[in-house]
C-alpha cells in the first residue's frame, strides 16, 4: 500500500472550463499491490471510505483497478447475480501468466480481480476531456498517468461533480 501526496502552488482557474484534471485531480492516492489478498484489499477500502484504487505492482507500475463491485461480485452466489451481470470469475488455473506473485499460493488476491483495461488521462486533459473518457469508457474513476507511465492522481465522478460546483481543491 501506498499513500504518496504531492503538494502543488497552483491555484486552479475560476472558470471551470479551463480546469484541467491536475486541477480536478486527488493526490493522496491509496493503492494496493497485485498480491494483496482480497480481504486486505477490502480492508484497504473499507478504512479509506473509497471505492476503488490502483493495483501495482512491486515496481510501482499500474497493473489495473479493483473496485467495490470486482470484490462484491466474488461474494455473490452465481444464481443471485443478474443474467445481464458481467463479474469476472477467480479460477484456479495454473496455466495463467500473471505479473505478481502471491503472498499465499491459494489465496486469492488484487491480481486475480482487477480490471486491466485502465481508463485515464495526462494531467492536462480538460474537464470536457475527463467527462468524454468517463462516460465513454463507463467508468467512475480515472487513474492521472505522467508521460511515464506513472500514476499521480485519481480522478472520480465525485471530482468531477466538485469540479462543475466550483469546488475543486484549493479554489474558492
Amino acid at each position: 500500500m501506498k499513500t504518496p501526496a504531492r503538494k502543488t502552488t497552483r491555484r486552479p482557474p475560476a472558470d471551470s472550463t479551463t480546469l484541467c484534471a491536475d486541477d480536478m485531480m486527488q493526490r493522496k492516492l491509496i493503492t494496493v499491490r497485485a498480491s494483496d489478498e482480497l480481504r486486505e484489499v477490502e480492508r484497504v477500502l473499507a478504512e479509506a471510505h473509497i471505492s476503488g484504487a490502483p493495483v501495482l505492482d512491486e515496481d510501482d507500475h499500474v497493473l489495473g483497478v479493483i473496485s467495490m463491485s470486482d470484490l462484491i461480485g466474488r461474494h455473490v452466489d452465481d444464481g443471485a447475480r443478474p443474467d445481464d451481470a458481467a463479474y469476472p470469475s477467480y479460477d484456479d488455473d495454473e496455466s495463467e501468466q500473471v505479473a505478481f506473485r502471491r503472498a499465499v499460493a491459494n489465496e486469492a488476491c488484487a491480481g486475480d480481480l482487477m480490471t486491466t483495461d485502465i481508463a485515464s488521462v495526462g494531467p492536462a486533459a480538460t474537464l470536457v476531456e475527463v467527462a468524454n473518457k468517463m462516460v465513454d469508457a463507463e467508468v467512475h474513476r480515472l487513474l492521472v498517468l505522467d508521460t511515464r507511465g506513472r500514476v499521480v492522481g485519481i480522478i472520480t465522478t465525485m471530482d468531477v461533480l466538485r469540479a462543475i460546483a466550483g469546488r475543486v481543491p484549493g479554489g474558492a
